[in-house]
């Protein structure tokens, strides 16, 4: 079962309304037997990936989760959302696209589309995608990156896709000493997750969301708009960036899932789930405009937490309410 809470002007959150909550309320239209894999959102969209590589959207005026049409019977490795688009990697490796690309978002289509799009990375097979605002990257098999999109702040690396262009509709490689294990974006910067557990960074750095390369440990890591977490290999959560609404506030019990939303953190420990950061919409399940400490989520069912998906102050919650915590 998928709750969620916060912002949700267009459906986004998939409850059936496009009123904001501030209490979890369960998603409509993924069947209870459908295991989630991951559920992102973009600005006002959301998209839910099922294991066995099925696809849900919800969003953009629709106010529940629904197979689309474009989705067609192709079997799904990874979905990835930006701001007004959204990434699709198909089980064979090649990527796909959909909504509005205005500075290379979609590769070679400019202009907005509700039809899905190829994405020609050559002959490299990709196993993950990730999205910032208005670029992205993918990951193959090798541990190799490819990034395109806005690149006005480098966050495209500084190998082929040059800063002076402001954006490229070519996917490029993005030069990195050692391969890579995971791939995340911000609003304008990369976050690359190294296979010995350091992280490289490219981008926009105002808020010094790039200065925790230092890191040598790190299990996974999430990225939101200015800030940024990692798991060490120990359970112990390390946040940094920008701290205007105490999304970067320490944790210091031991994690179990984590994700960071655009300016929110949610965090999982011992069957409960914790929230704090920017909470204009809801988003941390407080009447504040921020929640400064983290804040135990309450209302939700019975049963063991599977999943957290965030997005643009949004939150899901995925349940498994046959397994006890």
């Amino acid at each position: 079962m998928l709750y969620a809470f916060g912002s949700n002007g267009s459906g986004q959150l998939g409850v059936g309304h496009t009123d904001d909550i501030n209490v979890p309320e369960q998603c409509l239209g993924i069947p209870d037997t459908d295991a989630l894999s991951k559920v992102v959102g973009g600005g006002n969209h959301a998209v839910a990936l099922t294991k066995n590589g099925q696809i849900y959207v919800t969003g953009d005026n629709e106010s529940k989760f629904h197979q689309p049409t474009w989705a067609g019977d192709r079997c799904w490795r990874d979905v990835a959302c930006g701001w007004s688009f959204t990434l699709l990697v198909s089980e064979e490796g090649k990527v796909y696209g959909m909504g509005t690309a205005r500075s290379g978002e979609l590769g070679s289509f400019h202009g907005s589309t509700q039809d899905l799009v190829s994405i020609d990375i050559g002959d490299a097979k990709i196993m993950a995608v990730a999205c910032g605002w208005r670029h992205a990257v993918a990951l193959d098999e090798n541990g190799k990156v490819y990034g395109w999109g806005w690149n006005r702040k480098c966050q495209l690396g500084e190998g082929e896709s040059s800063a002076k262009k402001p954006y490229t509709q070519l996917p490029l490689p993005i030069h990195v000493s050692q391969p890579i294990v995971q791939v995340a974006c911000g609003h304008t910067y990369t976050l690359l997750r190294a296979q010995d557990g350091s992280l490289l960074g490219f981008g926009s750095n105002k808020y010094h969301q790039l200065d925790a390369i230092d890191i040598r440990d790190a299990a996974c890591m999430s990225t939101g708009w200015h800030h940024a977490a990692a798991l060490g290999q120990h359970g112990q959560l390390q946040s940094w960036g920008r701290n205007d609404h105490g999304q970067t506030t320490a944790f210091h019990q031991k994690v179990d899932r984590f994700v960071c939303g655009s300016e929110h953190m949610l965090v999982v420990h011992a069957g409960k789930v914790f929230a704090w950061g920017w909470n204009e919409h809801g988003n941390c399940t407080s009447n504040k405009e921020s929640v400064l400490e983290p804040l135990e989520v309450s209302g939700l069912p019975d049963g063991r937490i599977t999943l957290v998906g965030a997005g643009c102050a949004t939150s899901w919650i995925a349940i498994d309410p046959f397994i006890e915590k």
